[in-house]
């Protein structure tokens, strides 16, 4: 075992080491879409205008019916970067769909075949947030190096691949085909420090069995008896289920908002939960926690409760809870608690994240049984909605615990979804009149953001890392997409320094990760 040093702040504690990537595919326009007896909500038929004018989307790329493109991914990462691959300890499949909606899980089997020779005894599993799963996935990394679980040179690979036209996500008249484009990407981080949890941790479990009926209930109702009215900071669950339909959402995000509703009865019949607007305030001012899946390999339940322990350890959460719920419905709670850590903010690399899910939302994004089928179906209102609305009090407070404001981002790695979502989000992150406020969320999406909606479409979770690997080889070209000029900065943003990846999806989740390069103005605050 590596000797540990102690640190009070760390200069750096996670950076991003290197990218692999499928570039393959082939582009398709919108024409693939016309005279399809397609119509977007109003009744107004699709057309190559009304989607350009409604998304953002010109192209997008579609990938060969018989490529695992999360392979290719990796194999690009082995074959062009310089990372030891006998270093790597952690690799995890952001991935939500994959190649084939039917396919059980764990998704991250196929790229790891690549790995395994390497990396004989690497813990793997898949991560289910939905599109913010790259964002999550860093967190995880973040907290287990933060806790010591990693350790100096240990090596996390993050691999993203979605082929949402292979695994036939929607039914075929369903308008959310046209938003979404098939890519692959996979990064590797390491760990550059050692550190030792400085405090107390404790655990209680307990063990309960369910019904698919009952899953939810049963599982929130065990955590509820555990812990009472105290509140927690996260849920991660290692589902076992292997079901399109307990992953999106992630199932955890379910829970959350059936277990808010048992820690706040008053609340749920007064009507907190009825409506967009008093739902997420509640959440906001009450819940702030994470929900997400996971998928182990072995399905045993004991890397779910060391991955909650690392979060408590890490001194950024006070409770978190971890629950192994097996194939036969089977469950273990475990209540994870620490006190008296103290979380050591790095002055570079990764230095925070943030994640909040918004389980009362959970049925925006979903994939529902249909006919002996399973496709996902998407509340485009309420989804935008959260997407927009949701981001102030989110984003404020990462950057606001780091003595920074929205300002002060160099660059923006956002989420490409619907590009409409993206004027309307950051014009309620700045201040000053209408047209002031207008005027500078243009020329912040000109100069300070990097886009590719319009020739890739929503990539979902890969796009946290296309953005930035696009931008670092070159690729990324000046366009105008409905009225506002996008990549006109992109020499410059290369050397940005201050960098806020922000992504949002199913769940409804929120995740957003800090990083700072060189001489970023962050400092350490404990």
């Amino acid at each position: 075992m590596k000797k540990e040093r102690l640190v009070n702040n760390p200069d750096s504690i996670l950076e991003h080491l290197a990218y692999g990537a499928w570039n393959g595919g082939t582009s398709v326009s919108n024409a693939i879409f016309e005279n399809k007896g397609m119509f977007f909500k109003g009744g107004k038929p699709v057309d190559n205008k009304a989607i350009e004018d409604r998304i953002g989307v010109k192209t997008r790329i579609a990938a060969p019916q018989g490529e695992r493109i999360g392979v290719a991914a990796i194999r690009d990462l082995l074959e062009t970067s310089d990372i030891d691959a006998s270093k790597i300890r952690l690799v995890i499949g952001a991935t939500n769909v994959g190649d084939d909606k039917y396919d059980p899980g764990p998704l991250i089997r196929y790229p790891f075949e690549l790995l395994r020779e390497h990396s004989p005894d690497a813990i793997v599993f898949d991560l289910y947030a939905g599109c913010p799963g790259f964002n999550v996935a860093t967190e995880l990394v973040f907290m287990l190096s933060s806790a010591g679980f990693l350790t100096e040179g240990d090596v996390s690979v993050i691999v993203a691949a979605e082929n949402v036209h292979r695994a036939k996500t929607f039914k075929p008249l369903d308008t959310s085909n046209i938003i979404f484009g098939d890519d692959a990407l996979a990064t590797a981080l390491e760990t550059k420090v050692g550190l030792t949890p400085q405090g107390r941790y404790s655990r209680i479990a307990k063990d309960a069995r369910a019904s698919e009926e009952d899953l939810i209930q049963a599982i929130a109702g065990t955590i509820f008896e555990l812990n009472g009215q105290n509140r927690i900071d996260g849920l991660i669950i290692d589902n076992q289920l292997g079901k399109f339909q307990y992953k999106v959402p992630a199932t955890a995000a379910r829970v959350q908002h059936n277990l808010v509703e048992l820690m706040n009865p008053e609340a749920a019949s007064d009507g907190a939960f009825d409506t967009f607007k008093r739902a997420l305030a509640f959440y906001d001012e009450n819940v702030k926690s994470f929900a997400f899946d996971i998928m182990t390999f072995d399905g045993e339940g004991l890397l779910v409760e060391r991955l909650a322990r690392a979060y408590v350890e890490s001194g950024k959460f006070e409770a978190v809870v971890s629950v192994h719920l097996a194939p036969d419905l089977s469950i273990k709670v475990t209540l994870h608690k620490g006190a008296g850590h103290v979380f050591r903010r790095p002055r570079s690399g990764v230095v925070d994240t943030l994640t909040r899910t918004h389980g009362c939302f959970a049925d925006y994004i979903q994939a529902l049984p249909d006919n002996g089928d399973v496709f996902a179906q998407i509340d485009g209102k309420g989804v935008f909605l959260h997407a927009t609305r949701g981001a102030k009090a989110h984003i404020f407070e990462l950057l606001g615990g780091n003595d920074l404001v929205f300002t002060d981002v160099q660059l923006l790695i956002e989420h490409q979804a619907n590009f409409a979502m993206i004027p309307m989000t950051l014009e309620k992150l700045f201040s000053g009149t209408l047209p002031e406020k207008r005027r500078a969320t243009a020329e912040f999406i000109a100069d300070k953001m990097v886009t590719n909606i319009h020739e890739r479409g929503n990539c979902s979770v890969v796009c946290m890392l296309r953005l930035p690997y696009d931008l670092e080889r070159g690729v990324l070209t000046e366009d105008t997409i409905q009225g506002y000029q996008v990549n006109r900065n992109l020499e410059n943003l290369k050397s940005a320094e201050i960098i806020l990846y922000d992504s949002v999806g199913t769940g409804m989740t929120r995740s957003s990760v800090l990083h700072i390069k060189n001489n970023g103005k962050v400092g350490p605050r404990t």
